[in-house]
């Protein structure tokens, strides 16, 4: 065998080596849960409930109800892949300062919630806190606003598009995780092995309620494009706003922008 035909067979089988470990391992590439909780609320002077829920495949799942009295609308949020709760407080009292109240829970497998992360079963736990929060704590879905950011929006989307709720908000979200796939790592067939969805652009498709997209104009995990075709499919009463900033710090570089967007868009859910 020549040299280059050996080159090349090396080349070959280190892609396919590579391709194989990230398709089969994928989920140690879309899943950083943290355990430790660094907080609560109560380190900031935060009125809380804490809250154990059942799923409906007997996953015990934690969170907290931060209410805000006289609140309008309470805030029911999907955080991201990494972390926990207890790394987004200072985001739960930006909320609180809107005069919303704010429901944040830990996915399986995240903080103190049991279980380890897959598909399926975060759009379970979607759907028991929803339950919890509507028919345990008693809201109106009229009163209820849904929120993800990052890989939440895939699981806030996926709730919007079972429930009747006030609105949805998707904070930097992504197509699809084979469109993710695609965008950071081109040069692998990984679009065609991963088992995982959280197709976005699809599930907004059959969202009937009020919609907010937040881009980030500099966003390198999820880039401001895929918020775009996000928007373009969606058929709902939707508004877009792009903010300066990356994909984890555009609600600090343009708080003041970020608060005005929420605003703005909450005053339309409000009926004369």
């Amino acid at each position: 065998m020549s040299m280059i035909k050996r080159l090349l067979l090396i080349i070959v089988l280190s892609f396919a080596g590579v391709s194989g470990y990230m398709a089969l391992f994928e989920d140690q590439f879309i899943y950083f849960p943290d355990r430790s909780l660094s907080s609560t609320p109560a380190d900031f002077a935060m009125p809380f409930d804490e809250r154990f829920i059942v799923t409906s495949d007997g996953i015990s799942l934690h969170g907290w109800y931060m209410p805000v009295p006289s609140a309008q609308f309470t805030l029911l949020h999907f955080h991201g892949n990494a972390g926990n709760i207890s790394h987004r407080l200072s985001l739960y009292r930006k909320w609180q300062a809107m005069g919303l109240s704010v429901y944040a829970f830990d996915y399986r497998g995240y903080g103190k919630s049991e279980g380890e992360p897959d598909e399926a079963g975060l759009y379970e736990d979607g759907r028991a806190v929803w339950t919890d929060l509507t028919l345990h704590l008693g809201l109106k879905p009229e009163e209820v606003i849904i929120s993800g950011r990052s890989l939440g929006a895939a699981v806030a989307a996926m709730l919007a598009t079972e429930v009747k709720a006030a609105g949805v908000v998707l904070e930097t979200p992504f197509t699809s995780i084979p469109d993710m796939a695609a965008f950071h790592y081109p040069w692998l067939p990984l679009r065609w092995l991963v088992k995982t969805d959280f197709d976005v652009e699809s599930l907004v498709k059959h969202i009937r309620l009020p919609l907010l997209i937040i881009a980030a104009r500099d966003d390198a995990i999820a880039p401001s494009w895929m918020a775009e075709h996000i928007f373009n499919a969606a058929h709902a009463l939707k508004m877009k706003i792009e903010l300066s900033g990356g994909h984890n710090d555009f609600d600090h570089v343009s708080s003041q922008s970020y608060v005005a967007a929420w605003r703005k868009w909450i005053i339309t859910l409000i009926k004369p």
